[in-house]
């Protein structure tokens, strides 16, 4: 069978381009060699949280590796036969869960079975979405198109150690993806602000969500904001101190989102506006995905084929580099209306 070359170099570079490609090689049974992996970076090719969406993948679709090395610039996936069950995976570091689990959504709903996939390391560390990011816009929007998983955040994990614990099990997967339309939020309903701090004090969580709220108050008035607080009292403690917040917009036809994490030096309400000034820039646009969510639909708009539309508040360079990868390795064409930093539109043809 021919192989598929894939520049990890191309756009974007990141490690996106691995996660993408993998899941798609899984999905379509089409074996891929990805090159010049994170070339463009400070420390090049592939890093931990990469190798274990590598072997995350490649255990549920029985796939044959080379490559799979700490600092590899080259990897090779030959896939197999996608299976269900269970899976216990630790990235070992603070590496990213929430990109594990964005990488297997395209293959979540051809599993051949209820499975479930436990993952052990950062829920909340940068580059990434937060553990509530996935829960309640990721999750929600997939449900939108006939996706339905669970995510369970057992344990929170913050930099340096990580530690933490996700659960994303789905019981039913439903075979297909019908094409589907997110083209306009429609009109906002509510807000909810997730806002989360353990190691530390309760106050830095409740500061973090008023910030948010005032900035939304600010320019949004009239709508309910509901705040949702998590302390050391929720769960199991993490090993390491650590916050964030998530600020999400329900609306008509959609949910967006965005997040902040803190950091050291960094004051709560600062955190907290960030992430309702960066959420409130993307629904200004009136499209029904937020920046984020815009990249990570695009594999899947793609996997449901034909008269999917997508409108995206901001066409990112992930987003660019996702659509490429798409095309390349599922033959699909899609057209981009929009320019880099603007809203668009996508429509696979």
């Amino acid at each position: 069978m021919e192989t598929i070359i894939i520049d990890g170099s191309y756009g974007e570079g990141g490690g996106q381009i691995v996660r993408t490609s993998i899941a798609l090689s899984a999905l379509s049974g089409k074996t891929v060699k990805i090159v010049n992996i994170r070339a463009k970076r400070r420390n090049p090719g592939l890093q931990h949280q990469h190798l274990s969406a590598v072997r995350a993948i490649a255990e549920i679709a029985t796939a044959e590796v080379n490559g799979a090395k700490l600092g590899s610039t080259e990897l090779t996936f030959s896939p197999g036969k996608l299976r269900s069950g269970t899976f216990k995976l630790d990235v070992g570091t603070a590496g990213s869960v929430t990109l594990i689990a964005q990488a297997l959504l395209p293959i979540l709903p051809f599993l051949p079975g209820p499975t479930t996939i436990e993952m052990r390391g950062g829920t909340d560390v940068p580059w990434s979405p937060t553990s509530d990011y996935f829960a309640h816009v990721v999750k929600n929007i997939a449900e939108k198109i006939g996706l339905r998983f669970s995510f369970e955040v057992l344990r929170r994990g913050y930099y340096p150690r990580g530690g933490g614990v996700v659960r994303l099990s789905i019981e039913d997967p439903p075979g297909s993806i019908e094409p589907f339309k997110l083209l306009e939020r429609g009109e906002i309903k509510k807000f909810e602000i997730w806002s989360v701090a353990h190691n530390l004090p309760r106050h830095v969580a409740e500061r973090q969500a008023k910030a948010a709220s005032n900035a939304i108050v600010k320019r949004m008035r009239g709508i309910d904001i509901i705040e949702r607080i998590e302390d050391d009292s929720s769960g199991e403690k993490p090993l390491d101190p650590g916050s964030s917040v998530a600020v999400i917009a329900h609306a008509e036809h959609s949910i967006l989102g965005a997040d902040s994490l803190g950091e050291r030096g960094k004051r709560a309400e600062v955190v907290g506006t960030e992430a309702a000034e960066k959420l409130l820039e993307d629904i200004s646009t009136g499209k029904a995905l937020d920046r984020h969510m815009s990249d990570m639909m695009i594999p899947l708009a793609a996997i449901a084929g034909r008269g999917s539309e997508l409108g995206g508040s901001m066409l990112t360079e992930h987003a660019i580099t996702n659509a490429k990868v798409v095309e390349s390795i599922l033959g699909v064409r899609m057209l981009i209306d929009g320019s880099k930093g603007k809203p668009f539109t996508l429509k696979v043809l």
